[in-house]
């Protein structure tokens, strides 16, 4: 019985690493959107891909609600995965970083 147990131990903390670690290299993929231009997003990308553009895309978001708008990810992004962009998308964005260079 102390064995199963063990086992059942050992096999559930080996899969919840393996899982940890495909969810953080998902985050750390390069970019495949904003892979070129000026903007603050692009420059996280080239810096420190996904997980930094996400972490400049969420200021930018932080930002935008202190002044009174809100964006949010589902309002550009279809799909949070892939980071497939919306039609209305790059419109937003360019209101977006309007907004913030008030």
């Amino acid at each position: 019985m102390k064995r199963l147990a063990f086992m059942t131990l050992v096999v559930g903390f080996v899969g919840t690493a393996l899982v940890g670690g495909f969810a953080a290299a998902g985050d750390s993929a390069k970019c495949t959107i904003a892979t070129s231009g000026d903007s603050e997003t692009a420059k996280a990308c080239a810096k420190g891909g996904r997980a930094e553009a996400k972490k400049a895309m969420k200021k930018m978001v932080a930002d935008a609600k202190a002044k009174g708008q809100k964006f949010t990810c589902e309002g550009c992004h279809k799909d949070l995965d892939n980071y497939e962009l919306t039609k209305n998308s790059k419109d937003d964005f360019k209101k977006l970083e309007a907004l913030l260079k008030k």
